[in-house]
């Protein structure tokens, strides 16, 4: 299994638990997830590392592949987030000015659900912040995966250096 599968491989477990987290309102694995996505970062900078053209093409799939798995785990993190935010409104009524105006200590002693749905939401801020970075880290290593298999050429439109400078003006514009 490549580095890039496993990656997949996590991508998927953690789809399950979100999954599971949103179908049954238990986020106690929050924590786990974030863990997770955090370690699939660091995976991911090793992978960049290892880009050859050999492995370039199977390598871009694999992560086409990750990309697909985080748009739709972040489309789960985004219904999570909408769930969470209504239970906090429908616990707190018309109370949710005053008890965003307490501390943190007041806040969970006064109304401990809203609290933790409060708490919840800003972790699925994280995870939606770390899911993010992912599709970046996996852009920029599909990026060069796919500057390997041109041999370090163009790809996607890149402009050469050549095409920066200034040459013989043939569109008659001064």
């Amino acid at each position: 299994m490549t580095s890039v599968q496993s990656i997949a491989s996590k991508l998927s477990q953690v789809s399950m638990v979100l999954t599971e987290m949103q179908q049954s309102g238990n986020c106690d694995q929050l924590a786990v997830v974030l863990n997770d996505l955090g370690q699939m970062d660091a995976e991911l900078k090793t992978v960049q590392s290892q880009i050859t053209p050999e492995t370039s093409e199977t390598l871009r799939q694999d992560l086409v592949n990750c990309r697909m798995a985080l748009y739709g785990m972040q489309n789960i993190v985004s219904e999570i987030r909408s769930d969470t935010a209504q239970r906090y409104r429908q616990v707190l009524g018309d109370q949710k000015t005053s008890f965003e105006q307490m501390n943190d200590p007041d806040q969970q002693s006064a109304y401990p659900e809203a609290y933790q749905h409060r708490q919840v939401f800003k972790q699925m801020d994280a995870v939606s912040g770390h899911l993010h970075q992912l599709n970046g880290a996996i852009m920029d290593a599909s990026y060069q995966a796919g500057r390997e298999q041109n041999g370090g050429g163009t790809v996607y439109g890149d402009i050469e250096q050549n095409d920066l400078t200034s040459g013989t003006n043939t569109t008659g514009w001064s």
